[in-house]
């Protein structure tokens, strides 16, 4: 093996109706682009433990909880599924960037972002280290946010119902007819990579 220590791999199964199934395939252009949650917290909490970094305790301590503790987004998702307003949805658990570009490939649509929303304590980790913050919530991975696509005229009322539920839609951009994935920041517009988590790679 590869390995000397204890590795546990699960698979779950699950049943649902057809009409509460959200695929990868179905967005469109001009659906807006949302996520469930902040991003770059397990990036740089993974940082610290593996570089042993220093870092001040109530920064820290969010930063391990995320590694230790990732929160899945399961409230968000049933009622999300019951809505009708979800065109794709995929989880970021191999990170932000592959997660829109798993979207983009199964929807053969592109994405024009507006937002990268990143966690606090990701900030003040980034300044304090000199490390691009935006690149810790693209390409860092195992967080389980909620990447999807909603019909545009639904946005508002989709919005309402998972923030009364107690939870968080931040919209960060549209689907396009272009292919590609770009982020425009202070007048400058970037394309993202396909980079992140990816299983058996080296």
């Amino acid at each position: 093996g590869e390995t000397s220590d204890l590795i546990i791999c699960c698979i779950a199964f699950g049943v649902t109706m057809k009409k509460k199934l959200i695929t990868r395939s179905g967005a469109k252009a001009g659906d807006i682009l949302a996520v469930t949650g902040l991003f770059g917290k397990t990036g740089a909490g993974l940082k610290i433990l593996i570089d042993g970094l220093k870092v001040p305790p109530k920064i820290r301590k969010g930063l391990l909880k995320a590694v230790y503790l990732p929160k899945a987004r399961l409230k968000e998702g049933l009622i999300l599924a019951s809505l009708g307003s979800v065109t794709a949805s995929i989880d970021s658990s191999d990170g932000l960037a592959i997660s829109l570009h798993e979207l983009k490939k199964m929807s053969n649509v592109g994405f024009s972002l507006t937002e990268i929303p990143i966690a606090p304590e990701t900030l003040k980790f980034a300044e304090l280290y000199n490390l691009n913050p935006e690149d810790l919530a693209l390409y860092s991975g195992e967080e389980y946010e909620l990447v999807l696509t909603i019909t545009p005229k639904k946005w508002e009322s989709t919005k309402s119902l998972v923030e009364k539920i107690g939870g968080t839609l931040i919209a960060i951009g549209k689907a396009t007819e272009n292919k590609q994935i770009l982020f425009q920041k202070d007048n400058v517009r970037r394309e993202i990579p396909y980079k992140g988590w990816e299983h058996f790679k080296n």
